[in-house]
């Protein structure tokens, strides 16, 4: 999902090229800070609604599995 992610900001970017310094740089930095973080956010998520006891291990991992294998599917059809 990354690289899907990082190709389609770059075509976005070389297509329409921001007018200022300031934009170019909060776009990077913005790509840079959502590329690291998203995928540590599912599990920290995860992790504190065990911590929690909201929901049990057992219903959380099919929604795991879900997601991945929603991912990669999106992924192989583009």
């Amino acid at each position: 999902m990354t690289c899907y992610f990082l190709t389609n900001w770059l075509i976005f970017s070389l297509r329409h090229p921001a007018s200022n310094a300031e934009d170019k740089f909060l776009s990077v930095v913005m790509f840079v800070l959502t590329t690291i973080f998203w995928p540590l956010m599912i599990p920290m998520s995860c992790l504190e609604m065990v911590q929690q006891k909201r929901v049990d291990f057992s219903k959380m991992i099919p929604v795991l599995l879900a997601i991945f294998v929603f991912s990669i599917s999106y992924y192989l059809t583009e």
